[in-house]
């Protein structure tokens, strides 16, 4: 009786071992077909991101005489002489965007920085009611303000100078800057502008040496929202800017005509091209801070 019993132990075990291998197997498969299955998706959604980046360079690369008789007509040979004609006509206009949304960036995140401490770590009458107050600007479509604020600017005598896209850039977006930066200040820890204090530091120095090197993850932030903001802006520079040596890229390329008169689509898509340049390489030194800024308030230590 025994000795049945000990030599069905090892056929129940073996048997056992054996459908736990298949189970594993199986698992394993459906793990990896998952996976596959994940993966393609992931490789088609990219490629559905940067579709219009490949149209766009795909478009450019054609000639005047292939956009009219057939668009989508792979270009032999290719236009190159596009870029080399939207850099020599456009270079002024990239060169001008670069200097308005530079320093508009630097003012908003400037301001922003400050006013946010001053939320955070100030104390005065109706602290709490201005602040919502800005927030609440923040409801207000940008398109009911377009009116009033081309008629503050022709008051102003500002029509036609950069002065006229600062100010209003610098007056919009420091209302979100302000809210983030009012936040990721609040949660720097109060012992350490205390000590401060304590060590003779003045508000400004507590500011600068303290609030602003903690907070460059969320200035990295704004400076690539509000750089991507003023950018791509093209409805207020068209409207306030009249002088195309003045103009900035964004409307430079959407009003491109060549020397005859004509528009040369495949030197205004090349424009475009040339267009997105600073922007890709402006993320890919930022990115790190851009998205550390964008997930520092996900997790609490």
């Amino acid at each position: 009786m025994n000795n049945a019993t000990i030599e069905k132990n090892p056929n129940e075990i073996r048997q056992r071992s054996a459908a736990a291998i298949k189970q594993g197997k199986v698992r394993r498969r459906k793990e990896a077909a998952f996976q596959i299955t994940v993966t393609a998706i992931t490789v088609i959604f990219v490629l559905l991101a940067f579709i219009s980046i490949f149209l766009m360079v795909f478009l450019s690369l054609q000639s005047q005489a292939q956009f009219y008789e057939n668009i989508w007509a792979i270009p032999i040979p290719p236009q190159w002489s596009n870029y080399a004609v939207a850099w020599t006509d456009m270079f002024q206009n990239m060169i001008n965007s670069m200097i308005t949304v530079a320093i508009g960036t630097v003012m908003v995140v400037a301001l922003s920085a400050m006013a946010g401490y001053v939320f955070a770590r100030l104390e005065f009458p109706l602290k709490n009611f201005l602040f919502m107050m800005f927030l609440a600007l923040m409801m207000v479509p940008g398109v009911l303000t377009l009116t009033p604020a081309i008629k503050l600017v022709q008051r102003l005598h500002l029509k036609n100078t950069w002065w006229a896209l600062w100010l209003p850039w610098v007056s919009g977006g420091q209302i979100m800057g302000l809210y983030l930066c009012r936040t990721f200040i609040a949660g720097q820890s109060p012992a350490l502008f205390e000590a401060a204090r304590i060590d003779g530091c003045t508000e400004f120095q507590a500011f600068y040496k303290i609030a602003v090197p903690l907070a460059k993850p969320i200035l990295a932030t704004l400076v690539v929202m509000n750089m991507i903001s003023f950018y791509g802006d093209f409805i207020w520079p068209l409207l306030v800017i009249d002088s195309n040596s003045k103009q900035v890229i964004s409307v430079a390329v959407q009003t491109y005509s060549s020397s005859t008169g004509s528009t040369d689509y495949g030197a205004m898509i090349a424009g475009f091209a040339i267009a997105t340049v600073p922007l890709l390489i402006m993320f890919m030194f930022s990115s790190r801070l851009y998205i550390e800024g964008i997930t520092s308030g996900a997790v609490k230590a």
